[in-house]
């Protein structure tokens, strides 16, 4: 592997080693706070930006592959949106 390969790598698990920490936990908790219900249309606004682009490009295979992730994203928003809707409820 390529040392652009081994930087992907170490960044990837940087990555995954600050979302568990509590410190990431609670920086989360405060922009569902913050931001409520705005918070969840992040994502969303990105897979649409990135779907457009790669749409603009008419790069067929990036779109391919960017439908999981199109659905990993779109249950994610749902959680989050369940999670800061039982976060408001719990007030």
């Amino acid at each position: 592997m390529s040392y652009l390969g081994w930087i992907d790598v170490i960044l990837i698990a940087i990555g995954l080693g600050i979302s568990v920490t509590p410190a990431y936990k609670a920086y989360r908790y405060r922009l569902w706070q913050k931001f409520g219900y705005w918070n969840v249309l992040a994502l969303p606004i990105l897979m649409v930006i990135a779907n457009i682009a790669l749409l603009l490009l008419q790069n067929i295979i990036g779109i391919i592959l960017f439908i999981p992730l199109d659905m990993i994203a779109l249950i994610s928003a749902i959680f989050t949106y369940f999670k800061i809707r039982k976060l408001r409820n719990n007030k």
